[in-house]
């Protein structure tokens, strides 16, 4: 028998074979062999001890200066010290000489999906590079000296194992700040329904849990958001638009008044604050109402006013704008010939600088064959349309409506900047084309938008912790905080490059040297 049929399509045999090996991947991932995960070396550990990093240049992140041949004492992995190089008098202290490297506070990347896997669609017969890719995303992180992710939205079951593997030791990653599931209305973003994908979806959600709450009525919201809210959540992901990203989709259903009065009052109640998906002027106009913490992501409808943004600076509404993911799905190949509004030289430039990114084979942001195949979906897209792809099943965004945001969003969040409003930074990284461990391609998108390079910094650092409310634990590098740190061989304040490798990270007084794969 052939492997497909002649549409090209796995007939119904071969789908059921497919999906109960797909069920026995998820369930027993120990029964098939793996590919070595990407490990690194560890250079040293305080442990009871002192750790001292001497000699290093440390980056002010606030005020945006350099504090030259210092020395940052760690003990039980927090910082006791950021001094001048003094002599060490104990016998049993940990030495890690750093001289002529640059070392900021851990990089936090303050949107991201750490279950999800950058596939543009599952293949159902390469599930064991899939698992492989939930376990790298954690591992890219942390190489790229990203110490701390908020998870935006995940499969709740695999979130927690992933956290086990890295409390255990199996592997090496981020603090991760997390909401379990999305709060969302049955069939709003993201309004793509397991089912639709595969008829075995209920056999792995079974497994890895569902990344969407889905409630119908107030009851149900009230009683899943309780259930939601337990194992380590701390904040609550809202989905506000009513617009579709999906090819081929039109309206989606939104909260009622009532729903967002429920979770404001529930949100108030159990201190947790709430960051809400916005891509549009709807969206938009709903989190300033009722006060949102943050706003994820970039309007591409509209421009905002003075004073909206003066609004969202009075409200202390903070914005995480992942551009990147708007350079990325603003996708030349849905168009024969590129529409006259977007042949600007901004959209030039990043659209070549996309390119660039998708052919460069970036096999330590992601698995080989997940790249290999998104390069497919484009080529399909390419040949058959936005439109036709949705019609026959397939889950894209859409182009036209990241085009729209690479117009507007740029303007839109240099207005926020200028009033006053709180800029992170994140990458929306698990979904697909954005891989995990570039929060550097956002950071260099900024500046390119105009912001400094200590303004960059500070969005991936101390404002990112302030978001998170870990203000006070991460962000900078001060006594009595978390001894996350990631040290670079040039000054980031003078070249945001530096920041896409860096040569040591420092998470909770273990350092690691990145640059040596073992």
């Amino acid at each position: 028998m052939n492997d497909k049929n002649e549409t090209g399509w796995l007939n119904r045999r071969q789908l059921l074979q497919a999906g109960a090996a797909a069920g026995a991947w998820f369930a027993f991932p120990g029964i098939a062999a793996c590919a070595p995960l990407p490990e690194y070396k560890k250079l040293a550990s305080g442990g009871d001890a002192s750790l001292y990093l001497i000699h290093g240049n440390v980056i002010d992140v606030v005020r945006g200066v350099v504090l030259r041949d210092k020395t940052v004492v760690i003990r039980r992995g927090v910082i006791s010290a950021v001094t001048d190089a003094p002599p060490v008098t104990d016998p049993q202290a940990v030495l890690v000489d750093l001289r002529n490297h640059y070392v900021l506070p851990g990089l936090i990347d303050a949107h991201c999906h750490t279950t999800l896997t950058s596939e543009a669609e599952l293949n159902i017969f390469g599930l064991p590079a899939t698992y492989r890719q939930f376990k790298r995303n954690y591992v890219q992180q942390f190489a790229h000296g990203v110490t701390t992710v908020r998870d935006m939205g995940a499969m709740p079951k695999l979130l927690h194992d992933g956290l086990k593997w890295m409390a255990d030791g199996d592997i090496i990653g981020p603090r991760v700040v997390y909401c379990n599931a999305f709060t969302n209305l049955y069939g709003s973003h993201p309004d793509i329904d397991p089912a639709d994908v595969s008829i075995f979806s209920g056999l792995a959600l079974a497994v890895t849990g569902n990344p969407s709450l889905w409630f119908k009525d107030t009851r149900e919201l009230k009683d899943r958001m309780k259930k939601n809210s337990t194992g380590g959540a701390s904040f609550i992901k809202l989905t506000m638009d009513k617009q579709s990203v999906m090819c081929g989709r039109k309206e989606i259903p939104v909260y009622s008044d009532e729903h967002l009065r429920t979770i404001k009052e529930f949100s108030e109640m159990q201190n947790l604050p709430t960051a809400g998906h916005v891509h549009t002027r709807f969206g938009f106009d709903r989190a300033l109402r009722y006060g949102l913490n943050s706003i994820e992501h970039s309007i591409g409808d509209a421009f905002v006013t003075d004073q909206d943004a003066f609004v969202m600076a009075q409200k202390s509404i903070a914005i995480v704008p992942t551009l990147m993911i708007a350079q990325m799905y603003a996708a030349p190949e849905a168009y024969r010939e590129l529409p006259p509004q977007y042949r600007t030289d901004f959209i030039g430039e990043e659209l070549a600088i996309r390119k660039e990114y998708l052919h460069s084979s970036p096999d330590d942001d992601v698995e080989p064959g997940i790249h290999r195949a998104n390069l497919k979906t484009l080529e399909l897209l390419r040949a058959n349309g936005c439109e036709a792809l949705s019609r026959k099943g397939k889950f894209l965004a859409r182009p036209d409506l990241y085009f729209d945001i690479l117009l507007k969003g740029p303007e839109n969040l240099l207005k926020m900047k200028s009033a006053g409003v709180l800029v992170g930074c994140g990458t929306d990284s698990g979904v697909p084309f954005i891989y995990h461990g570039t929060l550097w391609r956002e950071m260099e998108m900024l500046g390119r938008l105009g912001f400094t390079n200590s303004e960059v910094l500070q969005c991936a650092t101390i404002n990112n912790a302030r978001i998170l409310r870990l203000a006070d634990k991460i962000g900078t590098i001060e006594k009595g905080k978390f001894a996350d740190l990631a040290v670079f061989r040039e000054n980031p304040l003078e070249k945001i490059e530096a920041c896409r490798m860096p040569r040591w990270v420092v998470k909770e007084g273990r350092v690691y040297d990145v640059s040596i794969k073992l």
